[in-house]
């Protein structure tokens, strides 16, 4: 730093002409300089500011020829340091200093990070491979495309303030003022004016000296290259059998036979052998009974169906569409086939129910039991995924038929199965053999008939049970218990229904006689109210649909009339919860609007319906099982024939329909034990407004009954008023 000189004797500007020999006289006259400086106080506003000298006497001074980097006062090139020699210009001595040996803190040192440190660095090993740094990733742009307008809204940021010099003016003449004007002029004098040309002088201060390190100073960056590694499932398998081969070291059972006893005294640990067999090598057989060898065949049984239903697979998962806006689009209402689920344990036996899991739509679990009477078949159940149409990746056997399964919402491994001789249990499907959860017993359940149905109801969060219809018109409820019992309490009992009746209207039966026995009609199929936890309905083989509650439990809220036969199956509509159809033996299906007594509409079928289906995307879509013939009806074309109707060969019934959540993909089951996927193309747009587009479709097909349409305009303002 530079100083102004208050003595001109203290300093010449005149250029030295003394030798290299004269260093030891100027060196001494900066340390008599020095002395003398230290006679000197300086004191300002009655305060001691004389500055403290940093030379400490007790450091060796370093020789004059020895040089350090922290000294240099000018930057050099790179090959100065191998190849310039010692500089000639002057030294700190020359400067009028001294220099002390002294010890450098790490923390005032200055790494200048972004300098390339392999920069003139040749490397030994000429074989390594170019690696990619471990801090550095390939940039790549994404493919976009811009909008044609882009909307920019430009506000106002608060202002950040990185540096701020106020300037003060004072008025001239001022006390202020006149201090103001006499430090600009001095400031002026000083920088530009003949201020400038002052003598000066370098002396010590005490400002921190910063000591930077050069970039020839740092390591150099090591070498990478590029190293493969690969660990396949079986090395990590041997891995850990080895690992489990180890015995762990016996130690000596603490227990004696006496306190006083000897060490050789003390009895050893048995030897567990069943642990020693299994740490063995296992033959094929357990290998192959092993769940571990059973789930990876099956993951792979699922890779390969993939590889063989590919196209299939695509149209399943939604992955192919139809464009909507083609011009060539029409609307028949395609029944494509993707694939159909069937082995050699399930061939020739009829299906006699189908149950999606509640949490994955892919599992599916099929019942074969026995569709007539005097057909007799042991029971079977088989798990299928639609992932591997090949095989069922679950196959339980049984002695009796099944009638009925059902698979648990809160518990989506438990099956419920009931049986053609009024038995039911709970399966456990994550087992490959059979796993009961719970089983009824004869002392418990009063059913010898068969169960026709089974259902799940929640009591709370933790607590459900199973609802059950069976052949002698009892509604039960089976409880489970922890140990494994099956607890049945009587829920419902459907009597026989005598007189004139709601609904539609039956021939007048023939006069009989007065025979005091009662009669209980056998309960096929149950659906319980979409709106109303409690409420449920019930198909009856007398022809009749039984509105019940679980609050009364002697007696039916309603009944009505609905087919001349046996009810086979009852639906809600998804899109209006008040729309109700039922199918029976009578080949006909029936639409049923909860509050109107009369039937709404009637479709005929060419034979007996044994079940039916609402499309879950298209209100209006409807299809049916008829004998061996799949129809499709469409309400808001045409409701006197089908629109599409598809016949299956041989002498086979169809006993289930189910849509897929998608609304594209239907399964149908039939007597021979298959279950058929098929895929639903050239189908209508689904509306935006299905609910309006279905009252619509109602009220046209009613148009020529003004009073059944003024009664259904009655119940919609009642049910619009109370919010129903």
């Amino acid at each position: 730093m530079s100083q102004e000189s208050s003595s001109n004797t203290s300093a010449s500007t005149e250029p030295s002409k003394a030798s290299v020999s004269d260093t030891t006289s100027r060196g001494s006259k900066a340390a008599n300089f020095m002395e003398n400086r230290e006679m000197y106080r300086i004191v300002e506003n009655d305060i001691d500011c004389t500055p403290d000298n940093i030379v400490d006497p007790d450091y060796v001074t370093m020789e004059e020829t020895f040089s350090h980097a922290a000294f240099e006062s000018r930057p050099r090139a790179r090959s100065e340091v191998f190849k310039e020699p010692k500089s000639k210009s002057k030294s700190a001595a020359d400067m009028g200093m001294k220099v002390y040996a002294t010890t450098i803190s790490l923390d005032d040192i200055h790494i200048d990070h972004t300098s390339n440190t392999e920069e003139g660095f040749t490397s030994d090993q000429q074989d390594l491979e170019i690696a990619p740094s471990a801090f550095y990733l390939p940039k790549t742009k994404p493919i976009m495309s811009y909008p044609p307008e882009i909307l920019v809204v430009l506000t106002e940021t608060e202002t950040c303030f990185l540096f701020e010099m106020p300037s003060y003016s004072y008025d001239k003449g001022s006390p202020e003022g006149n201090t103001v004007e006499e430090e600009n002029e001095f400031y002026q004098y000083i920088t530009v004016g003949k201020g400038k040309n002052r003598k000066m002088v370098t002396e010590e201060t005490q400002t921190k000296e910063c000591v930077s390190q050069s970039r020839h100073t740092l390591a150099t960056r090591p070498q990478k290259k590029n190293a493969i590694a690969f660990a396949s499932l079986w090395d990590m398998h041997d891995t850990y059998a080895r690992l489990a081969r180890i015995r762990p070291e016996e130690k000596p059972d603490e227990m004696v036979m006496y306190q006083s006893a000897a060490p050789t005294l003390l009895r050893k640990k048995k030897v567990n052998l069943d642990a020693l067999v299994e740490n063995n090598e296992k033959s094929v057989e357990q290998i192959l009974n092993t769940s571990q060898f059973l789930d990876a065949v099956l993951l792979t049984e699922r890779v390969l169906a993939t590889l063989e239903y590919s196209d299939a697979q695509k149209k399943f998962r939604g992955l192919i569409r139809l464009d909507a806006l083609s011009l060539d689009l029409i609307y028949v209402y395609t029944m494509k086939p993707l694939w159909t689920l069937e082995c050699e344990e399930s061939q020739n036996r009829p299906i006699s129910s189908i149950s999606f899991n509640s949490k994955n739509n892919n599992i599916l679990a099929v019942a074969h039991g026995k569709f007539t009477y005097a057909e007799h078949y042991n029971g079977l159940v088989c798990i299928w995924c639609t992932k591997n149409p090949c095989k069922p990746e679950r196959i339980y056997n049984f002695q009796d038929p099944l009638t009925s399964v059902a698979f648990s919402e809160k518990n989506p491994n438990w099956l419920a199965c009931g049986f053609s001789n009024g038995d039911v249990l709970i399966l456990d499907i994550t087992s490959y053999s059979i796993k009961t959860i719970a089983k009824s017993k004869r002392d418990t359940n009063p059913c010898f008939e068969p169960i026709w149905t089974a259902s799940w109801r929640s009591i709370d969060k933790d607590n459900q049970y199973v609802i059950t219809t069976c052949q002698d018109g009892r509604i039960n409820k089976f409880t489970s218990t922890k140990t494994h019992d099956f607890i049945c309490t009587p829920l419902m009992r459907i009597s026989t229904v005598e007189g004139k009746m709601k609904g539609m209207e039956a021939p007048r039966q023939c006069i009989k006689e007065d025979v005091p026995i009662t009669r209980y009609p056998a309960a096929l199929c149950m659906k319980w109210h979409p709106k109303i936890e409690h409420i449920y309905l019930v198909g009856t083989d007398e022809g009749c649909i039984h509105k019940c509650s679980t609050h009364y439990l002697n007696q039916h809220m309603d009944v009505f009339r609905a087919h001349a036969g046996p009810v086979y199956s009852i639906q809600f509509s998804p899109f209006m919860r008040t729309l109700l159809a039922s199918c029976g033996a009578d080949s006909a299906i029936r639409l049923w609007i909860e509050g109107i007594d009369d039937v709404i509409l009637t479709m005929m079928c060419p034979a007996a319906v044994y079940d039916i289906a609402f499309c879950p995307v298209n209100s209006t879509i409807l299809l049916s099982a008829s004998g061996n013939v799949l129809s499709i009806w469409d309400l808001r074309r045409k409701t006197h024939m089908p629109c599409a109707e598809y016949s299956f060969p041989g002498q086979i019934v169809l006993t289930y329909i189910k849509f897929s959540p998608s609304g594209d993909n239907v399964f149908v089951g039939d007597t021979l034990g298959r279950v058929h996927t098929f895929h639903l193309e050239d189908t209508p747009i689904p509306p935006f407004y299905q609910k309006k587009l279905l009252d619509e479709t109602i009220k046209r097909a009613i148009c020529t009954r003004p009073q059944l349409l003024r009664q259904l305009e009655k119940l919609e303002k009642f049910r619009e008023k109370f919010g129903q």
